[in-house]
């Protein structure tokens, strides 16, 4: 009997990407032959709205991104436990976001992460089941694009970055502000240390410094999950800055929120366009010669603007890690590190000669299908869900 999916959509992530996303996703399910139910979660009477078509659907299992849904309760009781209906949870997030639905404990909930090194987390630090599952977002189907890839000579003969930014000035003054001698040390030394590193050296690098300050945690620690989380929003947004200051005279559209701190009439070529939308962003990305992106701290996996961009024929210019040097080797012309000099060499790249940058994308999207499809990301979810009743530790 096929399945029956009921998909959580969440309205209010920022431009409803992860709407459109859970969108995408819910196509490729039916794809395999599942039956779909998309459920807006808004409203103060979203709770109740879920339970209750939850409860009378006869669903195989519930799909949520980001927790969304996750932590509904019935009597004191987990929502998906009472109703014994499975629930993955494909996170975009590391569990310092929100950690405690990273935390709840239940086998009818799946703890599931677009990010390996997410997953590795949970399992390592907070492990309320004993497993994570991780799930890559997948490069969607060429349809999202109709009358991709354009050839290069009728594109804009720009680049684009979708991307909300802020100014790390006002966070580093937030940070004095709030925090006593100890910590404001901490998050100073950790965030130059960890600068270039990923998010798997947080802990450790947290766990060295603070020692000699007389402070020991561990991953599960709600100190430590605030450090983490501080320093993963100011490391990321300090690159974002980093990128489009290095390009401020290359010609790069930028939309977004967060960007008016950026010193825009100073550069020669690049232009803040406001803020975009998950439809804007899925019209507008084919008409670029190339999508900058910047991961989120990762090794295993890259940003979902990445895929888009692979399935658009629109060459990703982006950060390298050790998923990007193993599956795009045809890429790494546009590969950066955060060096302003390298930043400036990968966009010249492109720009300088578009043909080769699109044919060599084009040779990568080839490369990396099946593997790394969406379609393979809708079947894993499939498979996943299934193994609900062994998603608990051993005894309990």
């Amino acid at each position: 009997m096929a399945a029956k999916i009921l998909i959580v959509r969440w309205t209010g992530s920022a431009y409803d990407s992860l709407g459109g996303l859970l969108e995408l996703t819910a196509q490729e399910l039916a794809a395999e032959g599942a039956e779909v139910v998309v459920l807006p979660a808004e409203g103060l009477d979203m709770a109740q709205r879920v339970v209750e078509v939850a409860r009378d659907g006869g669903f195989t299992f519930a799909l949520t991104m980001s927790g969304i849904g996750s932590d509904i309760f019935i009597e004191r009781q987990l929502a998906w436990e009472a109703l014994k209906l499975p629930l993955f949870n494909w996170s975009c997030d590391h569990a310092c976001y929100f950690p405690s639905r990273h935390a709840l404990r239940s086998r009818y909930l799946l703890h599931g992460y677009v990010f390996p090194d997410h997953a590795r987390y949970n399992v390592a630090h907070l492990s309320p089941n004993g497993a994570a599952f991780s799930v890559h977002v997948g490069i969607p189907p060429r349809t999202v694009f109709p009358g991709a890839p354009l050839p290069a000579a009728r594109r804009n003969g720009r680049l684009v970055y979708f991307k909300s930014c802020a100014d790390t000035n006002a966070i580093e003054a937030n940070w004095r502000a709030r925090n006593g001698p100890v910590l404001q040390r901490l998050l100073f030394s950790a965030a130059e240390e960890l600068f270039h590193r990923s998010t798997g050296d947080f802990l450790p690098v947290l766990q060295r410094l603070g020692e000699p300050l007389g402070l020991a945690l561990d991953g599960a620690n709600v100190l430590a999950l605030a450090l983490i989380r501080e320093l993963d929003a100011y490391i990321r947004h300090r690159r974002s800055n980093l990128l489009i200051t290095a390009l401020l005279n290359h010609p790069v559209d930028v939309f977004g929120v967060g960007w008016d701190h950026i010193p825009w009439s100073t550069g020669r070529g690049a232009a803040y366009r406001g803020v975009a939308t998950w439809r804007s962003f899925v019209s507008e990305l084919p008409r670029y010669l190339g999508c900058l992106s910047t991961n989120p701290l990762v090794e295993d996996s890259v940003h979902d603007r990445v895929f888009f961009a692979l399935a658009a024929g629109v060459p990703p210019v982006s950060d390298a890690n050790r998923f990007s040097r193993a599956h795009m080797p045809a890429l790494s012309p546009y590969h950066f590190d955060f060096r302003p000099a390298r930043i400036v060499a990968t966009a010249d790249a492109v720009l300088a000669n578009p043909e080769e940058a699109v044919a060599r994308t084009e040779a990568t999207h080839a490369a990396m299908l099946p593997a790394f499809a969406m379609r393979r990301s809708a079947q894993q979810l499939l498979q996943f869900a299934g193994l609900y009743t062994v998603n608990a530790r051993f005894g309990q």
